[in-house]
């Protein structure tokens, strides 16, 4: 699949157009995909599911952002199944996001709860696999579904949104 994007449309001033191609499709959830977020320091990209799960895929660029297949496809990008979280959640997992640091990740579900998970210590990546997670912490206390988790820039603070109709704001 590929898309064009005119740049007065994002904003920019010049007359180039901007393509997009789909270099990946990432699979393996058994149910509904509801949202992604990319490490901000690690080469990760987790998804979350109505299967109450999480997962994860590493991912390497090989020779740049060129294309350099002979039939026209991408091979500058290849992604590898690293982990799967099973949260615990007992409904969907609708939202997540991943902490400044990269080192911790929200989970925000359709069971009113939200939950921190932090990778094991000394379970280094090995591979494809990036080892067991722990839920370090669960927030409870909207009414609703929560809807949507985000880390405040310092990582210090984490914010939920409930059908509720709130927003909670919680200290690490």
């Amino acid at each position: 699949m590929t898309a064009q994007i005119e740049p007065d449309k994002l904003g920019g001033s010049d007359n180039a157009v901007y393509s997009l191609k789909e270099v990946a499709t990432l699979e393996g959830h058994s149910d509904r995909v509801w949202a992604v977020a990319w490490n901000p320091v690690q080469r990760v990209i987790a998804s979350c599911s109505a299967d109450k799960t999480v997962r994860m895929w590493s991912y390497n660029r090989s020779g740049g952002r060129e294309d350099n297949g002979k039939d026209g496809s991408s091979k500058a990008v290849e992604f590898l199944p690293a982990t799967e979280i099973t949260t615990g959640h007992r409904k969907t997992v609708r939202s997540i996001a991943w902490s400044p640091s990269g080192k911790n990740l929200a989970t925000a579900s359709f069971d009113s709860s939200v939950s921190v998970w932090e990778r094991l210590e000394g379970d280094e990546e090995e591979g494809e696999s990036l080892g067991e997670w722990e839920c370090v912490s669960t927030l409870e206390g909207h009414d609703s579904e929560c809807k949507s988790v985000a880390y405040s820039n310092d990582g210090g603070l984490i914010a939920s949104c409930s059908r509720d109709k709130s927003v909670w704001i919680w200290e690490e």
